[in-house]
């Protein structure tokens, strides 16, 4: 019985592995090419151009607009493989890693995510608007007190694919291969270390440490447990458990809401911080702080969400549509 369960553990684990880089593949290698003929058509340019300013303000150069577009877009592996394309990388600092990867966090695969949390309740242009606000305040908070305090001026060690400064099409070729080849590799190994964690019972451990903030949140015992959900197996897990939920009439509208605002910020804590630190960021600040920030912010959201009458929430901010009897 127990070689038996081994063996079904083994296959489950086999058969995520090939579903999870297949719906990743699926999006990374148009965006590769997409990518490429905007790079040979100019309009790379234009972006670094355009997004410049904005760029300065959370001390990176221009050349980075690129990968967290991509980023944005797409998903984080995309972007890291665009950011593996972009010489200007090498030179970052540790403060300019951490600041990239804390942006990346708040804003990967925006569009699917909004989708998710309007499925969930929470209406598409609030996510996207909370999460691309969130993310620049937060780098630009960074920003400031790397700057003001000198810290981690040293330069980042990453730990992306090698690729070619000026390729031609043969190499370009060979070197996204190789970089998909790479980011196959990553998936595996983290899918592999989740296991683990799983078996070693982290679900229930980070479920201890985030009660007292989330009762500190006023976010319902139901509403918390789907929380940690999304802390640890992310936004589509989490999105999904409070649709269920939420139609069934266990969960208040308002409470979904804070608990969507906090997953949003804050999901799929392990995974995606792993795959980040592979930027050589700083982990206590793309972590501990940015967690610290996210739990003020959605505290303050909470408290903003309790003066509006139900009506004006219904209307501005949650999809009212999949709450029971709302019609």
């Amino acid at each position: 019985m127990e070689l038996e369960n081994k063996q079904k553990g083994l296959w489950k684990l086999i058969t995520d592995i090939y579903f999870v880089s297949a719906s990743l593949f699926k999006v990374m290698i148009p965006t590769i090419i997409i990518v490429k003929i905007a790079e040979i058509l100019g309009f790379v340019s234009w972006l670094t151009i355009l997004l410049e300013p904005t760029l300065k303000f959370v001390g990176l150069p221009a050349e980075m607009a690129l990968g967290l577009t991509t980023t944005i877009l797409t998903n984080p592996y995309a972007g890291l493989l665009v950011f593996a394309s972009t010489p200007e990388i090498a030179q970052l600092t540790v403060a300019q890693t951490t600041i990239i990867a804390s942006f990346m966090l708040f804003t990967h695969s925006l569009v699917l995510e909004a989708a998710i949390s309007h499925k969930a309740g929470l209406r598409a242009i609030t996510t996207i608007i909370l999460r691309l606000f969130c993310g620049y305040l937060f780098c630009v908070l960074l920003n400031w007190m790397f700057t003001m305090f000198d810290l981690f001026s040293a330069t980042a060690i990453m730990n992306l694919p090698r690729m070619s400064a000026d390729p031609t099409i043969e190499q370009w070729i060979l070197d996204q291969f190789l970089g998909l080849v790479f980011i196959q590799i990553v998936i595996i190994l983290l899918l592999v270390g989740l296991e683990i964690l799983r078996h070693l019972g982290v679900e229930k451990i980070i479920h201890k440490l985030m009660n007292p903030f989330l009762k500190l949140l006023k976010i319902g015992e139901q509403a918390s447990t789907i929380v940690v959900v999304g802390f640890t197996l992310g936004l589509a897990f989490g999105g999904g458990l409070l649709v269920r939920n939420i139609k069934k009439g266990e969960v208040p509208a308002k409470s979904a809401a804070g608990a969507l605002v906090l997953i949003n910020l804050f999901h799929s804590v392990i995974e995606d911080t792993a795959v980040l630190m592979l930027l050589g960021p700083s982990l206590f600040i793309i972590l501990i702080v940015r967690g610290i920030f996210v739990f003020i912010i959605t505290w303050i959201v909470m408290k903003g969400f309790s003066l509006l009458s139900d009506k004006n929430f219904e209307r501005l901010i949650f999809n009212s549509g999949i709450i029971p009897n709302s019609r």
